[in-house]
C-alpha cells in the first residue's frame, strides 16, 4: 500500500487525527447490551477453575518439572529457545500497527465503497489486537511485580514458592509468563477473525508456553496463569469493542465479527463503482 507522491505529511496526520477522533467518539458512546447473568456466572466459575488449576499445578508439579527440564538434551533446549521468541509482543505490536496505519491511509482513495468498508473493518481489527496486547501486557507486568515470584533459576536458593512482593527485579517476575499472556491473547483474538486458523494458533501458543518452561524461565503454573490472563483480556476487550460497534457487534445469537467474509475479497478485487 503506497501513498501518492503528492500527499503531504499534513494530509497523513489529518487522516489519522480524523480516524482517532471518530474511534474516540464511538468509544465514549457504548451501546446498551442485554445483561446475561448466565454468562457472568460462567465467567466467575471459569476464573475460579483457572485459579484452582494454577494452585494445584504449583503444588504438585512446579518443583519437579523445574528440576526435570534441566536434564533435557541440549538440542531440545535450543529448539524451544528459538520457539520462545515467537512469544515476544514487540513484533505483534509492529505488525498490528502497520496494518492499522496501512488500512487508514489507503481508505478513501477512489477504489470503491466496498474497498473503503473493508479497510475500515481491517483497521478496527488491528486496533482491537493492539488494545489486547497493550491491556494484557500491562496487566501481566502489574501482577508480575505485585507478586514478585522467584524464577526457577533460584529454586535451589529460595525454593519454588518464594514471593518478594512489589519486587522490580526480573529474577522475581515469574508469575505470570508474559510470553504466554501475549501468545494466548493473540491466538484467541486472531481465531475469532480467522476461525480456520484457530487450532493451529492455539497449538503455537501452547508450544510457546511450553518453551518458557523448557528454558527454565517459568514454572508450569506461571504459563497456565499467563494463558488464562491472555484469554481473559481478549474476552473482556472483545465485549467492550462490541458494545461500541468496533471490530465486533452484538447479535441475538452472540458476538459476531464485523464484516466477516467481506474484507479480503474487497481488498484483493476492489470495485471502483
Amino acid at each position: 500500500m503506497s501513498l501518492s507522491l503528492h500527499e503531504t505529511r499534513a494530509d497523513v496526520i489529518g487522516r489519522l487525527r480524523l480516524a482517532a477522533a471518530s474511534a474516540l467518539r464511538r468509544w465514549r458512546s457504548p451501546r446498551m447490551a442485554r445483561r446475561d447473568e448466565g454468562h457472568r456466572r460462567l465467567d466467575a466459575l471459569v476464573i475460579l477453575a483457572v485459579i484452582g488449576l494454577v494452585v494445584i499445578v504449583a503444588i504438585q508439579a512446579d518443583a519437579s518439572v523445574a528440576r526435570g527440564v534441566r536434564s533435557l538434551p541440549d538440542g531440545i533446549k535450543i529448539v524451544f529457545g528459538q520457539i520462545t521468541y515467537l512469544g515476544l509482543s514487540g513484533y505483534m505490536f509492529t505488525l498490528a500497527g502497520l496494518t492499522l496505519l496501512g488500512a487508514l491511509l489507503t481508505r478513501g482513495r477512489g477504489r470503491g465503497a466496498d474497498f473503503d468498508r473493508a479497510c475500515l473493518f481491517l483497521a478496527e481489527r488491528a486496533g482491537f489486537l493492539i488494545a489486547v496486547l497493550a491491556v494484557s501486557g500491562i496487566a501481566s507486568q502489574v501482577i508480575k511485580h505485585l507478586f514478585g515470584r522467584a524464577r526457577p533459576s533460584l529454586i535451589e536458593m529460595v525454593g519454588p514458592f518464594h514471593f518478594d512482593l512489589m519486587a522490580l527485579k526480573s529474577t522475581y517476575a515469574s508469575m505470570p509468563s508474559g510470553h504466554a499472556v501475549s501468545a494466548f491473547a493473540m491466538a484467541v483474538s486472531l481465531g475469532w477473525m480467522a476461525p480456520r486458523l484457530r487450532w493451529p494458533l492455539l497449538g503455537l501458543a501452547l508450544l510457546i508456553a511450553i518453551s518458557r518452561v523448557v528454558i527454565s524461565a517459568h514454572y508450569p503454573s506461571d504459563v497456565i496463569a499467563g494463558a488464562g490472563l491472555g484469554v481473559a483480556s481478549a474476552i473482556v476487550l472483545r465485549r467492550a469493542f462490541a458494545l461500541r460497534g468496533l471490530a465486533f457487534r452484538w447479535m441475538p445469537t452472540g458476538l459476531r465479527l464485523r464484516g466477516a467474509g467481506r474484507v479480503w475479497p474487497a481488498l484483493i478485487s476492489p470495485s471502483r463503482s
